[in-house]
Formats: C-alpha cells, structure tokens, sequence
C-alpha cells in the first residue's frame, strides 16, 4: 500500500543555519491493514515522513508511493484521490473553537463539497464510533482532552479513509485518556484501517505489540515485527 524508496529529506541552508538533513535513505513498504508504531525523538523526522507521504512536501530524492502511484509525480486528480484516502489526527487537535463537536466534524465534510443530507447521515455515526453523541452539541472548551482527540479521530474517520495519519495524538493527554484514544485506534485498525501512529509514549508501544519503526538522526535505526520502544 505505502512504499518509501530509499528517501532522504535535506532543508537547504536558512538564514545562519546550516542545511538540516532530516531523513536519510529511508525505505520501508507498508501493506494495507497494518498498524505501525512510529518512534523516534524530536526531530528525527516522523512529522516530515507524514508529510512527504500527503505530499505537502517533496523528498530531496527517493520516492514515495500510495497504492503503486508515485505521490510526487501524481496529476492533481490523482493528489487530491489519495489526500482524500487518509485521514490525519494531530496531537493539539485543531478543532474549531466556534464550532461544536457536530459542527467541527461536519465542517470536513462541508469543505469537500458533501450535501445536507449525506453529513446528517454520515456525522452521527462518527459520533457513535467514538462515544461522543451526548458531547456532540458542546464546544471544545466544554469538554476534555480525551474528548477532544475522539472529536479529532471522527473527524479523520469521515471520508472512510483508508489509511490514518496519528501524530502524537496522545502527547497531551493522561494515561486513563491515552488508553482510550490507543483502544479506539486498536478497533479502528481492526476493522481494516491501515494505521500509521507516531508516538513518544513508550507504555503505548510496548503494550500494542505491533510492528514499530524507530527512527533516529534521520535513518531507520531499527524496523521489528512486534517491536519495542527503542531510543
């Protein structure tokens, strides 16, 4: 499903900074339905990988492919298909403050065209997905952190993505609210998502028992199969 081949990411030279080279020869395939832990340290390039793999950005060299479809050199067709086949959740939850949870949710599919009808079809069943029809009408200052990310995760779930981009989606979060947020993704994946989760969180990693790709100065420091959190 996903291929990176051989990708390095160099930012040039900025002000008196000196270039940054933020990821080195990275190849790694992912096959659809995976769950992959993500970890590394701060800048070590996970952030830019998710990226690179929307094509915000464009890899120095390399190349990387979404279902055999090289993402740098897609028509603008083919960009936006595969934008629209990944669903992204981000650690500060970037919801709406004026809008409430039904109205942020709702507001992602208004952006992509969808009628009245289709979004008070789709958004309730998001809402039921992630346990939050009774906080639907509130704002998220209103309601709590856990609360917020599941916001954020139907969110991504709105389009019927195939693949889910999880950045940190637990960095601020207490560990009873984490282990929501892990489960949820746990069902999530199970139903056939494909989920990419980059994380800090060691306990996280060490409890999925899925495949975890570490990242550190830029390289692939180690790529296991039931792996565990390694810095």
């Amino acid at each position: 499903m996903i291929f990176f081949n051989k990708v390095t990411k160099i930012y040039p030279p900025y002000l008196n900074k000196e270039e940054r080279v933020v990821l080195e020869d990275v190849s790694f395939r992912l096959n659809k339905g995976d769950f992959i832990c993500l970890v590394g340290r701060s800048g070590a390039g996970k952030t830019t990988l998710f990226n690179l793999l929307l094509g915000e950005e464009k890899p120095t060299s390399g190349e990387v492919f979404f279902d055999g479809i090289n993402v740098h050199k897609a028509s603008v067709n083919n960009s936006h298909r595969i934008k629209r086949r990944i669903g992204t959740i981000f650690q500060d939850y970037k919801l709406l403050s004026s809008k409430t949870v039904y109205g942020n949710i709702a507001y992602a599919m208004e952006v992509t065209g969808s009628s009245d009808e289709e979004i008070a079809r789709v958004v309730p069943k998001a809402l039921s997905t992630v346990g939050l029809e009774k906080q639907a009408f509130q704002f998220p200052h209103q309601i709590s952190g856990g609360e917020k990310q599941r916001t954020a995760i139907a969110r991504a779930l709105i389009h019927d993505p195939e693949l889910i981009l999880a950045d940190e989606p637990t960095g601020d979060l207490d560990p009873y609210n984490a282990r929501d947020v892990l489960n949820l993704l746990l069902e999530i994946n199970k139903a056939g998502t494909t989920i990419i989760l980059a994380t800090h969180n060691k306990d996280i990693v060490n409890s999925v028992g899925r495949r975890v790709i570490t990242i550190r100065d830029g390289k692939i420091a180690s790529d296991s199969n039931q792996g565990k959190f390694i810095l």
